[in-house]
């Protein structure tokens, strides 16, 4: 990392990715960013501020391991309008030129603004970079663990500085290496959240939100992740920090001209960020016997065990791969009504299961049917010539009424309509991370 003291004057662009200011009990990475805005307002924003989330299995994350990239410069060509903050408008431009600053001066002002908003149980980092960093660094992050040497080499040349650990600093840097431009299977590259947040003096108290709102702007073409199925929020975070709400969606015209339509409760501020949340990146395709505690599966396979129920509810079935291995998945209370999908499961049905891979079983994020083992329901008992139902004389054996002594050859199992369609299923949005792509954006 360098000296702050030896730097000078620079003309560039300005890339400053932050992360890892906030923790369990409160605290907004998102909202920091958005005082650096406020803070660095002699420059403007080129291109959407980005929020990125990381790998949701790293054991020290906070709430969403999300970090926070935006890039400073001076603005060509038209501006559009991504936020408010308080009476002030926010915006950005596609196109930017260098511009010069104090880079000295820059960091001493971003890193007090850290250091006083950042919560004392966090390791807030932050980097500055002239240029975007190289994006493996971005994929490295998503779906595995960044290691110093991994960042050490990504970040050759630009300033790092952080708080208390500094771990900050790793996700800070992935941040600054997403372009949101690469392609997944899915086809999607991006999607977008406006973030409205609270007066100061309301943070920790209930939020204001109407159900109906929320179910109006959900019902927007392209908006996603509003509320469940039994009309619970999903959009609200339950924890005491600065957002009010997060309006997800895949155009971003649709969630500025809507998010006026959620209350009573109204933003004092609001931002729309460019994000990977709903593209499924942290998503590996292995196989069984590559597995790692940590990995975020997709797997082809077959279910080779019935499903069963433990204390609480939870759901296990086994299932094989192309190899032969086996692997138990899981689908826990939080999912809700998706345990019912898997308790209608069979044996040799096919899918596509994806979640993390923990404690020797695959927690389900969603699943894919694929294709269906024909079912069958056993018949009814025959009725006996003289009118009396007839009894099972054991499993396997005839049938036999006991009013007249006659006996009955077992009839056949009556083929059944599957419960399942080929398709996908996942559990409710309040249940689902930010990666994971709804059921309804799958192609």
């Amino acid at each position: 990392m360098k000296d702050i003291s030896l730097i000078l004057q620079y003309e560039t662009i300005l890339h400053i990715g932050i992360d890892d200011t906030d923790s369990v009990t409160g605290g907004c990475t998102t909202w920091l960013a958005t005082e650096i805005i406020k803070e660095l307002s002699e420059f403007d924003l080129i291109g959407h501020p980005r929020l990125v989330r990381l790998n949701p299995n790293v054991p020290w994350k906070t709430r969403g391991n999300g970090a926070v990239a935006m890039t400073f410069g001076t603005g060509l060509g038209q501006k559009q309008l991504i936020g408010e903050f308080e009476d002030q408008r926010i915006f950005m431009y596609l196109k930017g030129k260098e511009v010069k600053y104090d880079k000295k001066a820059i960091l001493e002002r971003v890193s007090n603004l850290v250091s006083e908003s950042s919560m004392p149980d966090s390791q807030p980092g932050f980097v500055f970079s002239d240029v975007f960093l190289p994006e493996g660094l971005y994929w490295q992050g998503v779906t595995n663990i960044v290691t110093e040497e991994i960042l050490s080499d990504a970040i050759d040349g630009a300033t790092c500085h952080g708080f208390r650990g500094s771990r900050g600093i790793y996700g800070a840097a992935c941040s600054i290496a997403w372009s949101g431009s690469s392609g997944r299977p899915n086809g999607i590259s991006h999607s977008w959240e406006l973030i409205g947040y609270r007066e100061r003096k309301k943070w920790g108290s209930k939020r204001e939100i109407s159900s109906s709102g929320v179910h109006q702007v959900g019902s927007i073409s392209g908006v996603f992740s509003c509320h469940d199925a039994d009309g619970k929020i999903a959009m609200v975070p339950n924890s005491p920090c600065p957002v009010l709400w997060g309006l997800r969606g895949m155009e971003e015209n649709p969630l500025i001209e809507n998010f006026d339509k959620l209350g009573p409760e109204k933003p004092i501020r609001w931002i729309l960020y460019k994000t990977n949340q709903a593209t499924d990146d942290h998503l590996r395709t292995l196989d069984i016997r590559d597995f790692s505690e940590g990995d975020s599966i997709w797997l082809e396979a077959t279910v080779s065990s019935k499903p069963f129920t433990i204390k609480g509810g939870h759901r296990f079935f086994e299932v094989m791969d192309q190899n032969g291995d086996t692997v138990q998945c899981a689908a826990f209370e939080p999912s809700k009504s998706f345990r019912k999908i898997v308790d209608n499961l069979i044996v040799d049905d096919q899918l596509i299961v994806c979640g993390s891979f923990k404690n020797n079983a695959i927690n389900l994020e969603k699943m894919k049917i694929l294709k269906l083992e024909n079912r069958f329901s056993k018949p009814p008992n025959p009725v006996c010539s003289c009118g009396r139902r007839t009894h099972s004389s054991g499993k396997g054996l005839h049938y036999r009424c006991k009013e007249c002594g006659k006996k009955y050859k077992r009839p056949d199992p009556i083929e059944v309509p599957p419960p399942l369609n080929t398709e996908w299923y996942e559990p409710p949005a309040s249940a689902r991370r930010h990666l994971t792509t709804p059921a309804s954006l799958m192609r």
